[in-house]
């Protein structure tokens, strides 16, 4: 027996950001957190230190307002993004649709985290479904390698240009994902 594949909710927004300069990285970011900002939604950042500092720099006072998470801690351990970073800042604003960045994957990592990464990533889309989510997770495909955008495609069902653009990809290659997800999960 096979579990059916999750669908994927409207509430739940989960667009990729491919990026490959830093005026690509702001140009995607910054605007997505002061469009939260101006809807009065809650924000949270958490991007590796060094693209945090950038982001802050941008925001200038507006950083205030903004929840701030260096991913290289809060994030070290693949498998405590969902529960202590993502799910922690949604459950924090019961009834209100938050706005999240999560970079996850960065050069740092190293080759045994990346399988952790990628599944984490799926896992995303199943633990925030039906939640009122906005969460954009930027690659930057010149520093963690050629093949990001292909690897992650099927998780994002949009991808964000760099000025906020969106840009539609085929459900069925999401779906495919997910439901192997839980293909391996249930099995």
């Amino acid at each position: 027996m096979t579990a059916p594949a999750p669908r994927w909710d409207q509430e739940f927004l989960h667009p990729a950001l491919f990026y490959r300069s830093t005026a690509e990285y702001l140009d995607g970011t910054v605007a997505f957190v002061r469009a939260g900002l101006t809807a009065g939604e809650p924000v949270a950042l958490a991007v590796p230190g060094a693209n945090l500092r950038l982001i802050l720099t941008e925001l200038g006072t507006d950083a205030e307002r903004v929840r701030l998470l260096d991913m290289t801690r809060a994030g070290r351990n693949p498998g405590r993004i969902i529960p202590n970073v993502l799910r922690a800042f949604a459950d924090a604003h019961p009834g209100e649709r938050v706005r999240i960045i999560g970079e996850h994957l960065w050069t740092g990592r190293t080759a045994r985290e990346y399988p952790a990464c990628a599944q984490q990533e799926t896992l995303i889309s199943i633990a925030l479904a039906g939640r009122p989510v906005t969460m954009r997770c930027p690659y930057d495909v010149t520093r963690v390698g050629p093949r990001t955008p292909a690897r992650g495609e099927p998780n994002h069902p949009r991808v964000a240009e760099a000025g906020g653009k969106m840009a539609g990809r085929p459900g069925p290659g999401a779906s495919w994902t997910l439901a192997g997800c839980w293909l391996l999960i249930f099995s």
